[in-house]
């Protein structure tokens, strides 16, 4: 399994890794909010953190699909 994971990390572009990168890290930081929301509102609300997940991740994933086309063109052009 590690094996595998190894070559897809090593079949990626330097700008791919980055992207990669920035996307497990927003998404800890939604599994952040959604734990301090859980604990604030002492409570697990699945429509609340489902709307903050579904607008959150949306956002994200469209600015990166964004930033990937940019980075594309922006490298090619080089």
């Amino acid at each position: 399994m590690f094996s595998e994971i190894n070559y897809f990390y090593t079949s990626l572009k330097d700008w791919q890794k980055a992207m990669l990168f920035s996307f497990i890290s927003y998404s800890i930081i939604l599994f952040g909010l959604i734990v301090a929301i859980t604990f604030i509102l002492k409570d697990f609300k699945f429509l609340l953190v489902f709307g903050l997940s579904f607008a959150y991740m949306g956002t994200v994933i469209i600015l990166m699909l964004i930033s990937a086309k940019i980075l594309k063109k922006r490298l090619v052009e080089r």
